[in-house]
């Protein structure tokens, strides 16, 4: 656009160079869409909105690994559910962990050494199954029941020559399932015994002479 201006007899000319804004001259190559393979920790509606508000279209056991394609403000995430999108409250879910026997032993190895307490959890001590829920959720995100008994009618049961590292190994001393450890290969599982957190040998002495059976939670 040609502006004339006059100023004291003088004729200024000013040039001004109008650029079109919203308009871009060069491409814009935009980010990739952002994904979020998420694992649920318990049983989770799948909404028709962002919201508890709306209906539900389905549901996802807990343990389920899903990719989602979005996420909202109110941390809902998106997902297309049987050709419908539909949501899932964060509230349900936490990031996927890749589940592998490294994963798992690393994560149960941490804890070598701490004591053994009736009734614990986690993390400073544990009992038997305590132990082997928390190691199996911090490591790879896998909820299993919580006593012996209640993990071992869970489980698949497996062969003493179909066990392998992940596994885990059921005890009865006379009154049904009452402990529980996870096998490492080798013939040894850790376990939260009364000595606490330790490796102990399973393919002789002590321990052979009450296991009950094996159980397979992952298929590592």
């Amino acid at each position: 656009m040609l502006t004339v201006k006059f100023r004291n007899g003088v004729l200024f000319f000013v040039l001004v160079m109008v650029l079109a804004v919203g308009v871009s001259v060069l491409p814009k190559t935009g980010n990739a869409a952002t994904t979020y393979k998420m694992t649920t920790t318990v049983e989770s509606n799948i909404r028709a909105g962002d919201s508890v508000k709306y209906a539900i279209i389905g549901y996802y056991k807990a343990g389920t690994t899903v990719t989602f394609t979005g996420k909202t403000a109110n941390n809902w995430y998106r997902i297309t559910y049987k050709g419908k999108v539909g949501y899932v409250s964060g509230k349900c879910l936490a990031p996927y962990k890749a589940q592998t026997f490294t994963a798992l032993n690393n994560e149960a190895k941490k804890h070598l050494g701490k004591k053994y307490k009736w009734g614990a959890t986690g993390p400073t001590s544990f009992d038997c199954s305590g132990y082997t829920s928390y190691v199996f959720k911090q490591s790879i995100n896998k909820a299993i029941p919580r006593t012996a008994k209640e993990q071992y009618n869970a489980s698949t049961k497996v062969k003493a020559n179909q066990l392998k590292a992940g596994d885990l190994v059921f005890f009865n001393y006379g009154s049904g399932i009452a402990h529980v450890g996870i096998y490492v290969g080798s013939g040894k599982m850790i376990n939260a015994q009364n000595n606490g957190v330790k490796y102990d040998t399973i393919s002789s002495g002590y321990w052979k002479k009450y296991i009950a059976g094996y159980g397979r939670v992952v298929n590592f």
